[in-house]
């Protein structure tokens, strides 16, 4: 008996697609309205240190729209080009965001250094706090929510985007801190200083998502999912099926890939095996409520070696 494969093919929950499109287009109004919030302190005060911030929030609107398309994207089903759906898209989003982070941070570093070379002239910098204090405080919601709806709805994109912000805000804190110094001391060189440290907060997250990005797109198995799916064999097997033998889940975005071996009697007949696995895969699919593809191989029991089926002497 040749290896036979049933697959079960649920699609995306519609509703679901429109829950995390919808996530991707507020993150991108609300980077819109941070970033415009930022430049005005920048402008109030002539500060480097909130010049950098600014800078960084550019990158927070670029990578929050470019969410939006890898969203609509990966939601998209399996075609004859694309027979594993579009998921990966989402850990290229995630890369490409971790770039921009980086590219976004080696800008803030030279313009640190100019001013630590030629100076700065600070003004209404009491008007700058404020305002900056405000625009953090926002991004921090916003970051907490978006990163918290990515994970519930097995995002990358988003889940990237919502980190993103939250180093947004630990940029905001640094400059909030070196310039409530620079108040407090008279030391202008502390503005440039400050902007030099939140650069190098930013290189390290950058690289952070660049790193874990590309491992996703180079390895990106999920043993979560198959313990999932090796749980619900426990009471799905047929009579005289036994296994599973193996168990491999791949993620790509929201959808899984999953492949499971079990062992059937060399006497089953083709029609036979081909309707059981075809059931046990939409069984699986359903029980676990996992959305993309299941194969369930079944493999004759013509080693001695092999477990009996269920119910065998």
């Amino acid at each position: 008996m040749a290896l036979l494969t049933g697959t079960g093919l649920p699609g995306q929950p519609t509703g679901t697609a429109q829950v995390r499109l919808w996530t991707a287009l507020v993150s991108v109004s609300a980077a819109l309205l941070i970033l415009l919030a930022k430049f005005l302190a920048w402008h109030l005060t002539g500060s480097t240190a909130m010049l950098s911030d600014a800078l960084e929030s550019i990158v927070n609107v670029v990578a929050a729209g470019f969410a939006v398309f890898t969203v609509r994207l990966a939601d998209r089903p399996a075609s004859h080009a694309h027979p594993f759906g579009h998921g990966h898209i989402e850990f290229v989003s995630a890369m490409f965001e971790g770039g921009l982070v980086t590219l976004a941070a080696l800008w803030i570093l030279a313009a640190a250094a100019g001013g630590l070379i030629y100076g700065v002239t600070l003004r209404q910098l009491d008007e700058g706090l404020v305002v900056t204090a405000a625009a953090g405080a926002v991004n921090l919601l916003l970051g907490w929510w978006v990163v918290r709806r990515g994970r519930a709805l097995s995002s990358a994109a988003l889940v990237a985007d919502g980190q993103h912000v939250l180093s947004d805000v630990w940029t905001t804190v640094a400059v909030l801190l070196g310039l409530g110094l620079v108040r407090w001391t008279g030391l202008t060189w502390l503005d440039p200083m400050t902007a030099a440290v939140a650069g190098l907060l930013l290189l390290w997250t950058g690289s952070r998502l660049v790193r874990e990005s590309a491992e996703a797109l180079l390895a990106p198995s999920d043993p979560a999912s198959a313990v999932l799916l090796t749980n619900a064999c426990a009471s799905l097997l047929p009579p005289g099926v036994t296994g599973p033998l193996s168990v491999r889940a791949l993620r790509a975005g929201v959808r899984i890939h999953a492949e499971l071996v079990f062992l059937v009697p060399p006497e089953w007949t083709m029609r036979e095996a081909e309707s059981t696995s075809c059931m046990m895969a939409a069984e699986l699919m359903a029980r676990t409520g996992l959305s993309g593809d299941i194969h369930v191989r079944l493999r004759p029991r013509l080693n001695p070696l092999d477990p009996p089926g269920p119910g065998a002497a």
